[in-house]
């Protein structure tokens, strides 16, 4: 009868320890749950399909601020379809609106594709920050320097190494800045301010391409980017 009275002692003395465990960890939980919230509501995005509403305050720009028509592209660096836009229709849009003064043109970076995409970003970022005027012709040579052989977004080719030799055939005075600002991610507040832009108008594709505030549905088209210019004109 003693044994049978440990037993049963111990019995409650461990579901006494359980409940005791349970109510600790939903204790816990909720106390990390109010600490968390405030958190999630200030990174809060409030989305929009407004593009006119784009904010290209202080973005890379090419031709005249005061073209009547305005391209943004929503690019990575590590996008196969980016670099096709940007050397392939791009240059086109320059001899034919751009040089004409008729079209300005804007590039937000849209990390989509992992560290290098960042990588891409945080070096076109420090260019455009320490040597702006550099900074189209580092863009282009990023993309030339992705392989043509690149059909996939996790091929792995945007390297410190690919960076210096951009900057070096941009023209980029300071390359070791530029090579330590891709190393160390320290464009930050320029990288997140275009991460929050493509979050507010729920970018989902690379390239997004928007003329005069209403998206191209085929980018990769001339014809049809030169008809959305022209439409804008009107």
């Amino acid at each position: 009868m003693k044994n049978r009275g440990n037993m049963i002692f111990a019995m409650i003395l461990a579901l006494i320890v359980i409940a005791a465990v349970v109510l600790m960890v939903i204790f816990g939980q909720k106390n990390n749950d109010s600490t968390d919230t405030p958190a999630a509501a200030d990174k809060e995005i409030k989305t929009s399909s407004d593009y006119s509403k784009i904010d290209t305050t202080g973005q890379p720009m090419l031709g005249d601020k005061d073209a009547p028509v305005t391209l943004v592209e929503f690019g990575d660096f590590k996008c196969p379809a980016c670099k096709y836009f940007d050397m392939n229709i791009q240059p086109e849009l320059v001899k034919k609106y751009v040089d004409k003064g008729e079209l300005k043109m804007y590039f937000i970076n849209t990390p989509f594709h992992g560290g290098e995409s960042l990588t891409g970003a945080h070096a076109a970022e420090a260019v455009l920050k320490n040597e702006p005027t550099k900074y189209w012709a580092f863009h282009n040579a990023l993309f030339e320097a992705q392989p043509n052989t690149n059909t996939s977004t996790t091929d792995e080719w945007l390297t410190s190494a690919v960076v210096k030799a951009a900057a070096k055939k941009a023209g980029v005075k300071d390359i070791t800045k530029i090579v330590k600002a891709a190393e160390n991610k320290t464009e930050t507040a320029a990288v997140e301010k275009d991460i929050e832009l493509y979050q507010t108008y729920m970018i989902n594709e690379t390239p997004t391409i928007i003329v005069n505030g209403k998206k191209v549905s085929d980018q990769l088209k001339i014809n049809a980017v030169e008809k959305a210019i022209e439409d804008a004109k009107k």
